[in-house]
């Protein structure tokens, strides 16, 4: 079975993660084509990987070989770019968060429902294998008291490029954006309410902290730790049960489960590339026809309670979701 022929759109820090696994990976894919604003890199990387260079993206989306594109940019620049790979036809994969806000994400998922585009927003903390063993064992902890969700990244190092793209997003949309996404997977339930409290070094920067309380339909309370300032980096979920506590956390690959007499069960959980993963389903999503195991709608929902928290941290008040 031919490989599905592949675009590759923006190839900056995370976009070269996703250049290497296809690559170097059997995926289901093979990368013909990259877009890349730094003309002189591009060059090289193309001739290094025999691709084909498009320093406009324009030019990436119209080429007829390339039957699936990949947006991997920062998210002022999915709207315009996912309508037009939308318009010519090309399966995408976009990077999280799927849009700037939830306005331009209704946006870029409704042209791709209405043009029955195959989307998926690459949301990759769900193929965690911690957060995986974490879902496996969930159940055994009988009914749920509440879910804490952590991610403290180390402090960015300052960039010799002054307008780095990514220097414009806060935590929350930055990284945080996959503990949104995490409540709804692991809880398996809507959002209600959104309570945020979030700060930022000044007024004019983007937020380097932000502590959220979310409330499930069923009335489940989650609390979300979301900062940029620290050394080290601690990311984890945590499930209070009534039967007992389980702790993921993905950083370590450790999954521990603490029962009644405090009981200690530990479960491996060897590494793994999410993004090969991604990747993987991706293609074969495409090559079956069947849904995106990560919908555009999935990273429009996200969008929606980043959006949500940014109001309540405003208003000083809980936003209700619909």
């Amino acid at each position: 079975m031919k490989p599905i022929p592949i675009g590759l759109i923006g190839v900056g820090r995370h976009g070269s993660r996703y250049l290497q696994h296809l690559l170097s990976v059997e995926t289901g894919g093979r990368l013909i084509a990259i877009s890349r604003r730094n003309m002189e890199e591009g060059i090289r990387l193309a001739t290094e990987h025999s691709l084909r260079f498009y320093p406009n993206y324009h030019d990436l989306l119209a080429d007829s070989a390339i039957q699936a594109v990949l947006i991997v940019t920062p998210p002022s620049l999915n709207l315009p770019i996912a309508l037009e790979a939308i318009q010519h036809g090309k399966a995408v994969l976009l990077e999280k968060p799927l849009a700037l806000n939830q306005s331009q994400g209704r946006r870029i998922v409704e042209a791709a429902t209405k043009a029955k585009i195959p989307f998926m927003t690459a949301h990759t903390l769900r193929y965690e294998p911690a957060i995986r063993q974490l879902q496996d064992i969930a159940s055994s902890l009988g009914q749920w008291q509440y879910l804490v969700c952590t991610m403290r990244f180390e402090t960015r190092p300052a960039s010799p490029e002054k307008n780095t793209s990514w220097n414009n997003y806060g935590a929350l949309m930055e990284f945080g954006i996959h503990l949104l996404d995490l409540v709804r997977v692991l809880t398996q339930d809507e959002v209600h309410s959104v309570s945020a409290d979030i700060d930022r070094p000044t007024a004019q920067d983007p937020e380097h902290r932000a502590y959220i309380k979310l409330i499930t339909r069923r009335g489940l309370p989650c609390y979300l730790d979301i900062s940029r300032v620290s050394q080290g980096r601690v990311t984890r979920a945590e499930i209070m049960g009534a039967e007992g506590q389980a702790l993921a956390d993905w950083t370590t690959g450790i999954v521990r489960k603490i029962s009644s007499g405090n009981k200690i069960s530990d479960y491996p959980c060897p590494p793994c590339a999410t993004l090969v993963e991604v990747l993987r389903d991706f293609c074969q999503a495409i090559r079956t026809g069947s849904p995106m195991p990560v919908t555009a709608k999935d990273g429009l929902q996200a969008v929606e309670l980043a959006d949500a928290c940014y109001r309540s941290a405003q208003t000083g008040k809980p936003v209700f979701l619909n």
